[in-house]
């Protein structure tokens, strides 16, 4: 399998068969960024995908410094975690939207000091929730094409600083 990817965040992901259905895999209109729009394979058996995702990462960089998609369960986030990998690092921005959380639940969860931000998602798409989330122009980003829309999603990501109750992947499944 050949590799799409410059960035070395990218290169294992790919190799595993990982990424699929890319609406976006490749470089940005940033320079030296990379980016992904797609599904990520988390596991095989039973199949668990981070469905609508969006992911950055720059030039030589083997993290990912933007990451956002869709679990249908709160539990399957160590099942991110784990097919991540090395692939996340502290100080990235990760949001991360889950069918079965209430809807005024907002949380950030700490995984080997790496944190995600874990919301709430109902019947709209992660590409919606981000626009509104990050309160970015929506006339705006329907004149674009994907590159640019993951490149805008990504730099109002990068620049988010709100902070939330910080709790435990365990206390969070307590409040399931």
């Amino acid at each position: 399998m050949t590799t799409t990817h410059a960035s070395p965040a990218f290169q294992r992901l790919e190799a595993e068969g990982r990424l699929l259905k890319p609406a976006l895999n490749g470089p940005t209109h940033v320079p030296g960024r990379f980016g992904f729009r797609g599904e990520i394979a988390l596991t095989i058996e039973p199949p668990v995908m981070l469905q609508a995702a969006f992911a950055t990462a720059d030039d030589a960089e083997a993290s990912l410094s933007f990451l956002a998609g869709s679990l249908s369960t709160y539990k399957h986030l160590p099942a991110l975690i784990e097919a991540l990998g090395a692939n996340i690092k502290a100080g990235g921005k990760y949001f991360i939207y889950v069918s079965d959380l209430d809807r005024s639940s907002r949380y950030q969860i700490e995984f080997n000091g790496i944190s995600f931000y874990v919301l709430p998602i109902d019947d709209t798409s992660v590409y919606n929730e981000l626009i509104d989330f990050l309160y970015l122009d929506k006339n705006k980003m329907k004149k674009m094409d994907t590159s640019a829309k993951v490149d805008a999603i990504a730099d109002g990501a990068l620049k988010y600083t709100q902070a939330y109750e910080i709790i435990s992947f365990e206390e969070g499944l307590k409040r399931l």
